[in-house]
């Protein structure tokens, strides 16, 4: 990644999380100029800029969470990688490839290209310079031996100046293309020339409770907090229990975003969370995380260690390393005395009823003899 891509990136997610501090500037007690930057970001965060206050509109559809404001997509994405849009990888840049797949203009400018064309692009550049390379020691080697010709010497030359060239470059190149406007494409442009956005983020259940619980920053349909907690649960058992699946996964979830890591859907690798140090856009993920209990009177465990296995292969073949996240829970009778106090703030509420779960990581590593042995 070149440095005017890091300064990018640095830039467009410079938040790691959707809060709104007051406090941007440093306050140095000798110099009255850093009291006057103070006073004023203070007074623009608590009066001026309510826009970044306003709550986020998540709809509960079919048990789904969805966020259809493309706004607010961008925010979930930008501050702290939530959510994924259904029509793309990860970040929801659907209507923005369509954009630019199309060639359409909007107010006399052309829109930015996708971040997912971006990296296609930087692929197909660096298949390009890999069979630059190639060539270039091939004729290198033909040189060795004595038998280069003159135009093989001259395209050697040009080879490796356009090699020299290609690593100096911190920027990618994406080329134009003829718009080939599909039958299909004439039903997602409207009457004004325009692509009608049709993708929508969903969010995971312990992400939409984590934005409501630890910063207020969703609305779920007008629920309260408790009334979210409940509908969360009973996605996966329609009692209230304290080893309930939702809750000992929020409670891993929670764990690892209040330790700063940036936590993703394992899905792909079989697993229930990614941890990635800052996000997708910077590096691949380090640590693939399952979440296990041991509960033999509920039912849970034991579990398959043949599929364990197999997973930590998978997850071995893509460098990445396998950690198991054993969540302990409290017991019923304590789950109930908490659950079922009235008399405090629900977000005090699940303060204490969290704070009873226990949490141990174990880091998962294949032996491998023949590598191992002294």
């Amino acid at each position: 990644m070149g440095k005017k891509n890091s300064r990018l990136l640095n830039r467009i997610y410079q938040k790691p999380l959707p809060i709104d501090v007051a406090v941007k500037y440093a306050v140095i007690l000798t110099n009255p100029f850093s009291w006057l930057g103070y006073v004023w970001n203070l007074l623009r965060v608590n009066f001026w800029d309510t826009v970044n206050f306003n709550k986020i509109d998540v709809v509960y559809d079919n048990g789904v969470f969805k966020v259809v404001d493309t706004d607010s997509m961008v925010k979930l994405w930008r501050e702290g990688f939530f959510g994924k849009g259904i029509l793309s990888r990860s970040e929801p840049t659907w209507h923005a490839r369509t954009v630019a797949r199309l060639n359409i203009v909007n107010d006399g400018k052309q829109n930015n290209i996708a971040m997912e064309d971006v990296t296609k692009s930087r692929r197909f550049e660096r298949i390009e310079f890999k069979r630059q390379r190639q060539r270039l020691q091939d004729l290198q080697l033909k040189q060795r031996k004595g038998l280069i010709t003159d135009e093989e010497v001259t395209e050697m030359a040009k080879l490796d100046e356009q090699l020299v060239e290609f690593r100096k470059k911190d920027f990618i190149n994406v080329g134009e293309t003829e718009v080939q406007i599909r039958d299909e494409d004439a039903d997602i442009i409207d009457d004004e020339e325009s692509v009608v956005q049709l993708e929508y983020m969903q969010l995971q259940a312990v992400e939409v409770f984590f934005l409501q619980f630890a910063f207020n920053k969703t609305s779920v349909d007008s629920l309260s907090l408790k009334q979210l907690f409940i509908r969360c649960c009973q996605q996966h058992d329609s009692s209230i229990k304290a080893n309930n699946k939702f809750i000992v996964n929020y409670v891993a979830y929670h764990y690892f975003r209040s330790k700063g890591w940036c936590v993703r859907s394992g899905i792909k690798f079989g697993t229930d969370y990614l941890l990635y140090k800052r996000g997708p856009p910077f590096s691949h993920a380090e640590f693939c995380v399952s979440v296990m209990q041991d509960d033999y009177e509920q039912g849970i465990g034991p579990y398959d260690w043949f599929q364990i296995c197999a997973k930590a292969r998978v997850i071995g073949s893509v460098k990445k390393n396998f950690v198991q996240i054993y969540v302990e829970a409290p017991s019923q009778v304590e789950f109930d005395k908490i659950f079922t106090t009235s008399d405090i703030d629900d977000g005090l509420m699940f303060k204490q009823l969290l704070s009873k779960y226990r949490v141990s990581e174990v880091l998962y590593k294949r032996w491998n003899p023949s590598r191992t042995r002294d």
